[in-house]
């Protein structure tokens, strides 16, 4: 029969290391904090004990311990973070079951946390240093390595809360009232010594209670805004110019709001923007008025009239006629880059195969080259009747949606 020889039982490194973790946090657990609570104040009822605990300006509700004759609702000093290290500093209310008074006990202990004025205390030197960046545009993680570097004692959070701060000084609040938009409005208003430097051409401010009997443009009830804003050089552009491009898109906005760019562009076809617009309806009226908008703008800097020959925009009607309307003209040119992004989305949706489509977006591109009206109405009944014998809808679509609209 074997001898079996009983040796010490293996034990790894982990293990040991569990287990001296496992005893680290026991430990750990094992600190609590003794106080000897002293009665303070006897109050009479709850409102007066929490009126005297805000006076006091040091304490937050920390937690609630239900006992067997009351309930006791203690409170932490809050010049030190929820997150941390407490202030041995504390106080309770308790509400006895058998009263409607209500009795404050405080810990005998001293306050031992550093005084928050100092903790918090951003000097001079460091909020310059701040401004200068954020004015060179760096990004808040930039700013915060760079005042790492030159050793200033700060953290991110409070970095981004004093930019914070500082852009509201600089900018203003990121969100305006319609009453504080009409006083920026008439602040900005006035026309500014410098060629470059924006102002408000013209601005208009419908509020929800006002009477519609001087103003036949409302509608809708509500509150509601125009404004459009240009420069003294981008107003002289527009004077010169015979193009006008008109766009709304949601994906430049303010507070929400659609911005709608107005420009031209040149024989290079480089666009030259004559200003922008923000307003709260995408109407007939909005567009009416920011046309109007760049007339008086252009009369009031250069004394001449803003005659535009030719509408460049997305084929809205509201565009169009307004455009119509105000400057009695009905040439229109639909956007090239609108009309080349539905045509791909459709023929993709027709499932039209990929040699086609190609053909199709190149005899569009061709359409677009045409030099005069005559040339580009001739262009396109052929271009319909070539593609009308095998992609019928599409030719449907294209006429009714673009060149019907281009022709009305």
């Amino acid at each position: 029969m074997p001898n079996f020889v009983q040796t010490q039982q293996y034990e790894s490194s982990s293990e040991s290391d569990d287990t001296m973790d496992q005893q680290n946090v026991q430990e750990k657990t094992k600190i609590k904090r003794n106080f000897d609570w002293i009665r303070d104040k006897c109050f009479s009822n709850d409102t007066d004990a929490q009126i005297a605990i805000k006076r006091e300006e040091q304490w937050s509700r920390y937690f609630t311990n239900k006992v067997q004759d009351g309930v006791k609702v203690h409170y932490r000093c809050n010049k030190v973070k929820f997150r941390g290290t407490q202030c041995n500093a504390a106080i309770y209310l308790f509400y006895p079951h058998n009263s409607d008074e209500v009795i404050l006990f405080r810990a005998n202990n001293e306050h031992n946390h550093t005084d928050s004025s100092k903790r918090y205390f951003f000097s001079e030197e460091m909020k310059q240093n701040i401004q200068e960046l954020f004015d060179m545009r760096l990004k808040p993680k930039k700013i915060y390595e760079v005042l790492e570097e030159k050793n200033f004692k700060i953290t991110r959070n409070q970095v981004n809360n004093y930019l914070t701060q500082l852009r509201k000084q600089k900018f203003g609040p990121s969100s305006l009232s319609l009453g504080e938009l009409e006083s920026w409005c008439q602040e900005k208003h006035t026309v500014p010594q410098s060629d470059d430097e924006s102002f408000v051409v013209s601005f208009h401010i419908h509020y929800e209670d006002d009477s519609d009997d001087d103003d036949e443009d409302v509608v809708d009830d509500g509150n509601k805004f125009r404004f459009f804003l240009s420069s003294k050089r981008l107003l002289q552009i527009a004077s010169i110019s015979t193009k006008l491009h008109a766009d709304a898109t949601y994906k430049l906005n303010w507070q929400g709001f659609p911005v709608l760019v107005v420009g031209t562009s040149d024989c290079d076809r480089k666009f030259h923007p004559f200003g922008l617009a923000v307003y709260t309806d995408e109407k007939e009226p909005e567009f009416e008025f920011i046309f109007k908008s760049i007339s008086d703008g252009v009369n009031r800097i250069t004394g001449s009239a803003f005659t535009p020959e030719v509408l460049i925009a997305d084929g809205s009607g509201a565009i169009r006629n307004a455009f119509q309307k105000f400057f009695n003209k009905d040439k229109m040119v639909m956007c090239w880059s609108h009309i080349r992004r539905n045509v791909e989305k459709k023929l993709k949706s027709l499932k039209i195969d990929s040699k086609k489509t190609k053909e199709i977006l190149n005899d569009i591109a061709t359409l677009q080259l045409c030099e005069s009206d005559t040339v580009f109405r001739n262009a396109s009944s052929l271009f319909l009747k070539q593609w009308n014998k095998t992609e019928k809808e599409f030719t449907e679509y294209f006429e009714n949606e673009w060149l019907t609209v281009l022709g009305s």
